[in-house]
């Protein structure tokens, strides 16, 4: 949002209040609205002509949804770069990853990183999800389509209670604490304040002693507190050891730091409410995005790797006659009013393409290198909408920021790793000798009490921001992890920097979580997504654009060229979707301005506040 507010008065105003009714400039009467995405009727297209410039999700699922409904349509695809999906990118073993020297939007190729990941024998193939990385359980498009084209998806763990929170000046410290322990410690203070002032808390109100009684019970639940007895209400950790007595009301909730067997292990010591207070790990770290809607479980993942999504999508339009051409950047885009056709440039094609409809899949900022002039520019007449073209004009006004947080398109950055799974999942136990010469099983000193990893990000206030664990193959020797996967300041700082720099800088952070965990990190790659050719960021930042709402409606609605009011040039993308950043909103674009292609007579409704990429993307 242009104005700072807070994270409730902006979910407040995104979600009650994200629609108004869209008024006739002639009539001023309200206007039919298409409120939800039309299919195209069969056979509605044949004959005509449509391409699609990009090939990311957004632009594959609109040729795939125009091939599947028309038996005689030509759909072409055109792709600047070697490989289908835009964003959505999985390296594996061979693969090469070339970012740009410059930060604007000219492509200028830098030094080369190669993927060299091991695979031991019995390991499956590993692979790093250099973009997006889960799929939420609420995302019905992306996860139906999925379905319908046979592609398996896993449980992507977001979190788990042996992840990790590290942060200056912690309760623990610089040392990292399990998530577990933070979590239930605050709730186990909180609730006992309630529960020691729920006569006061309650105030006036009918049925006053069995409301007390209600809340306490609550409390006694939802802390773990001491339910009777002299310490009644209390919270209490346990610490029971070998040859101590257990308290058998103590809560083990916040974990062990030796665990139970035969003997009875040893509780976490709470931390005091101080002590969390004090720390403020709410702030230092997005502790709490877990349980923000998108994050909440269950989340999936392709099974193999997330560009088994881009692969499906492209194999569904490759076997209706779709037409994808790679390495073939459109160089320019102008209207024929002779025939009513757009004739479209790309690099490596002597014929110009035409067509009857555009959708553009490209970053917005990139229109303004190869959008004819009298198409875009609000000085000359003609082209699209004037509403259209100030949209534009605002969009790459934002871009052309010098501050590169404040631009159009989000800085972000990934580092990745292999290394041995024992580093997070802990080592296996070995036999050896006892004092007299008894075998026996034990692990290494430090292993004790360790709770092993599965999946899940562990949090820091270091640059990096997170580091996930992998979410499958669980018993593979090794295993692929995302080290660094920051936003903003830290993102463009990052961005900045060497591969090396990068890399070393990563290391630096998951040396906070064990001086050995960051030893064993080997095969790293660094991606700055605002650094590669062609994408140059990680989603759109509408916050960014003056006028923000109103452009935005605009863009939504496509537009008709030199007067005319059906659209026919179509712009997609998570770019412009209430989900940014996420394929489900690329989806749900192409969807979009299909409807606007079946029913031109009906807009789609004005949102009245956008999505806000700060909570959407970054989880603040």
């Amino acid at each position: 949002m242009p104005e700072s507010i807070s994270r409730r008065e902006y979910l407040k105003r995104f979600r009650s209040a994200r629609t108004w009714a869209v008024l006739d400039r002639a009539t001023n009467e309200q206007m039919r609205v298409t409120y939800d995405p039309c299919t195209i009727e069969q056979d509605s297209l044949n004959g005509k002509q449509v391409v699609v410039i990009g090939s990311g999700v957004a632009g594959l699922t609109t040729a795939f949804e125009i091939l599947d409904r028309n038996s005689d349509v030509k759909v072409t695809v055109l792709e600047a770069r070697d490989r289908t999906g835009g964003r959505c990118l999985t390296l594996r073993t061979g693969d090469t990853l070339t970012e740009d020297k410059n930060s604007d939007l000219y492509s200028s190729p830098g030094d080369s990183q190669v993927a060299r990941f091991e695979r031991p024998r019995g390991d499956s193939e590993p692979y790093l999800n250099a973009g997006p990385g889960r799929i939420p359980s609420s995302h019905k498009r992306l996860l139906d389509y999925l379905r319908r084209f046979g592609v398996p998806v896993e449980v992507y763990v977001m979190n788990s209670g042996a992840n990790l929170a590290q942060m200056s000046d912690g309760p623990d410290g610089d040392d990292p604490v399990d998530y577990r322990r933070l979590e239930h410690n605050t709730r186990g203070w909180i609730a006992q304040m309630v529960f020691k002032n729920a006569e006061q808390l309650l105030g006036d109100c009918e049925n006053k002693a069995e409301r007390i009684e209600q809340l306490k019970s609550l409390m006694v639940t939802f802390g773990d507190l001491i339910p009777d007895g002299k310490q009644e209400g209390d919270y209490v950790v346990g610490t029971s050891a070998p040859g101590q007595d257990d308290n058998e009301h103590a809560s083990d909730r916040a974990g062990f730091t030796e665990l139970p067997g035969v003997r009875p292990g040893r509780i976490a010591p709470a931390f005091e409410l101080e002590q969390l207070l004090t720390s403020e790990f709410w702030k230092k770290t997005r502790f709490y995005q877990p349980v923000d809607f998108l994050w909440q479980p269950t989340l999936f993942q392709p099974v193999g790797g997330m560009d088994r999504v881009q692969h499906a999508f492209a194999q569904q339009v490759a076997a209706r006659g779709g037409v994808v051409h790679l390495n073939s950047p459109v160089t320019s885009i102008d209207y024929d009013s002779e025939t009513s056709q757009f004739i479209i440039r790309a690099r490596g094609h002597e014929t110009p393409f035409r067509a009857d409809y555009c959708f553009s899949n490209v970053a917005m900022p990139f229109l303004e290198k190869i959008l004819a002039p009298r198409l875009q520019n609000t000085d000359e007449a003609g082209g699209f909408s004037e509403h259209f073209k100030e949209a534009l004009q605002a969009v790459y006004a934002a871009q052309a920021n010098t501050d590169e947080t404040q631009r159009f398109l989000a800085c972000t950055t990934k580092v990745g790793w292999q290394a041995d799974r024992y580093l997070w999942q802990g080592k296996p136990f070995k036999t050896c000798k006892d004092a007299v010469g008894h075998s026996v099983l034990t692990a290494d000193e430090s292993e004790i009490g360790v709770v092993p990893i599965y999946g899940g990000i562990s949090w820091t206030n270091h640059p990096i921001t997170q580091i996930w664990y992998p979410s499958d193959a669980y018993h593979d020797q090794k295993g692929v992890l995302t080290g660094a996967y920051n936003f903003g300041n830290d993102a463009a700082e990052s961005g900045r920097m060497s591969v090396q720099q990068r890399l070393d800088q990563a290391r630096e952070g998951a040396a906070l979580f064990g001086g050995d965990f960051a030893k064993g990190l080997q095969h790293g790659l660094a991606i700055a997504w605002q650094n590669m050719a062609y994408i140059k960021g990680g989603w759109a930042q509408w916050s960014n654009v003056d006028d923000s709402v109103r452009h935005y409606n605009q863009i939504i609605q496509g537009t008709g060229v030199d007067g005319a009011t059906n659209p026919c040039f179509f712009i997609v993308g998570d770019q412009v979707s209430s989900l940014p950043g996420w394929q489900e909103g690329a989806i749900a674009s192409a969807l979009n301005a299909i409807s606007r292609l079946v029913h031109p007579d009906r807009p789609l409704p004005y949102l009245s506040a956008l999505p806000d990429t700060r909570l959407m993307v970054e989880g603040l």
